[in-house]
């Protein structure tokens, strides 16, 4: 009986939790997305790992203790399936990676042009912390929670991530 109060804390998932999971990740999905394309630089694999993530997250959502830490909770799922993804094919090359984009480049690139590109130039640690910042409109603190990481640490790896997309804009973009 001890042992199930210590290992059993989640709680019991009702049709009612079931519902809001769907309007949230209907909501969600587009930047669950992007998220996952920011790590794993390829739309197949980026739509494989929000996939897998929202698989993940419906099988837990017991755990969820409140739906006002949703998007934190869902994007953490993202980036833990996304790194597991990206070490997972390290050793594998697109044949996009290869060739310069033609027209058919996807709409999550065009979204953002220049910056975008910027913003994929990045190395990883830096590239994850802005699109949670800036294009998931996520809190200094949540995103901490999501990577694990202390929010001064969030703050500084921001600050230099603006510092390094300010040289690539103005040195590469042709930007002042």
């Amino acid at each position: 009986m001890f042992t199930n109060t210590i290992f059993n804390r989640s709680r019991a998932t009702t049709h009612e939790d079931k519902e809001r999971f769907c309007t949230y990740i209907h909501d969600y999905q587009l930047n669950m997305f992007r998220l996952a394309k920011s790590i794993v630089h390829n739309d197949t694999d980026a739509e494989d790992v929000t996939g897998e993530a929202i698989l993940k997250a419906y099988r837990n959502l017991s755990e969820l203790r409140s739906f006002a830490s949703f998007k934190p909770w869902i994007m953490k799922i993202v980036v833990n399936e996304a790194y597991a993804l990206a070490n997972r094919r390290k050793k594998v090359m697109y044949l996009e990676e290869l060739e310069v984009p033609e027209e058919s480049a996807e709409s999550v690139m065009r979204e953002s042009g220049e910056l975008w590109a910027a913003v994929e130039k990045l190395e990883d640690e830096f590239r994850t912390i802005t699109v949670l910042f800036y294009y998931e409109d996520m809190s200094i603190r949540d995103i901490g929670k999501t990577l694990g990481l202390p929010t001064g640490t969030v703050k500084s790896r921001l600050a230099r991530a603006r510092q390094k997309l300010k040289v690539l804009l103005v040195n590469e973009g042709g930007m002042e």
